[in-house]
């Protein structure tokens, strides 16, 4: 049985060392970039640049957490916890989209304020200090970009740093209309695209960590279509009381009730079922079987 199929898998050794420098560097490279944009941004008094400074820093301290998170991934499980601390990694993703969701707020004030009461702004300034964040933002998602279907948090670093890139970009083209045309509410106008740029992305985020929190199925995975396909398993007449969620932003967890023909054929069945489960992204299976005449009571509660 041959299917095609595009889940994340949890990162090799070398992935979760390249990754974990990536955040390192990411992480540095936005504090020095923020500090040249808070220091340019106040000296001109650009809404722009200190608005995506802001935004920046809740960029940082969402990295911070996601490596952090990303760390105690691999934390080895025990008594208490027996999943490690993998859950921790959802968790820092939600705590990213909220931190996120308050500087929309901060920064959709400014852009407002500054559009109804533009001053004077040195454009060129404002186009050297957004080119240096297109160089940075931009070199910090590319350093994520080959492991960032692997793991949420991963994916939320790479499309934030390339939004920033593009967001730049943005108050780049602002520094040229403001020096050409001497417009200077286009300054805000800037600022509350940032802020919209910021909650698109942050809102992807939010829903897919909360799906993680609750336990609901990822949006990666089609539930029907795994139920499907393992229906289609030889010995196999009917599966139910299936349940698919995230142990960690990186692995997926499956529980299934599987009505068989024969108990002499669970290790066959077994086998084709987590060979089908992998295809899917799913390493981590519990599998319960049960003969044709017997009755289900975990069913008949539903």
């Amino acid at each position: 049985m041959e299917h095609n199929h595009n889940h994340s898998h949890a990162p090799s050794a070398e992935a979760f060392k390249t990754i974990g420098k990536a955040f390192i560097w990411g992480i540095s490279l936005n504090i020095l970039y923020v500090l040249i944009e808070l220091s340019y941004g106040f000296s001109i008094d650009s809404t722009s640049l200190i608005s995506d400074a802001i935004h920046n820093i809740g960029d940082i301290s969402g990295l911070i957490l996601a490596y952090i998170a990303f760390r105690l991934s691999s934390v080895k499980s025990g008594k208490i916890f027996s999943y490690g601390f993998k859950k921790g990694s959802i968790l820092a993703s939600f705590i990213n989209s909220v931190l996120l969701a308050f500087s929309i707020g901060i920064i959709s004030w400014e852009g407002f304020d500054r559009i109804l009461h533009p001053v004077p702004i040195n454009g060129i300034t404002v186009m050297i200090v957004a080119g240096i964040g297109i160089i940075i933002n931009g070199f910090s998602a590319y350093l994520f970009m080959g492991n960032q279907e692997n793991d949420l948090n991963v994916k939320a670093a790479y499309w934030h740093l390339l939004a920033d890139a593009m967001v730049s970009m943005g108050v780049v083209v602002s520094g040229i209309i403001m020096y050409f045309t001497q417009w200077y509410f286009i300054d805000g106008i800037v600022t509350l695209i940032i802020a919209l740029v910021i909650l698109i992305s942050t809102w992807n985020l939010f829903k897919d960590s909360l799906i993680g929190i609750l336990d609901g199925t990822p949006n990666v995975i089609n539930a029907d279509e795994i139920t499907e396909h393992f229906s289609k398993i030889d010995g196999v007449k009917e599966v139910h009381h299936i349940h698919i969620w995230s142990l960690s932003t990186q692995e997926i967890a499956l529980t299934a009730h599987l009505v068989i023909d024969s108990l002499e054929l669970i290790p066959t069945i077994k086998r084709e079922l987590k060979s089908e489960a992998e295809e899917h992204g799913i390493k981590h299976c519990t599998l319960e079987f049960e003969l044709f005449s017997e009755q289900c009571t975990d069913l008949q509660l539903k």
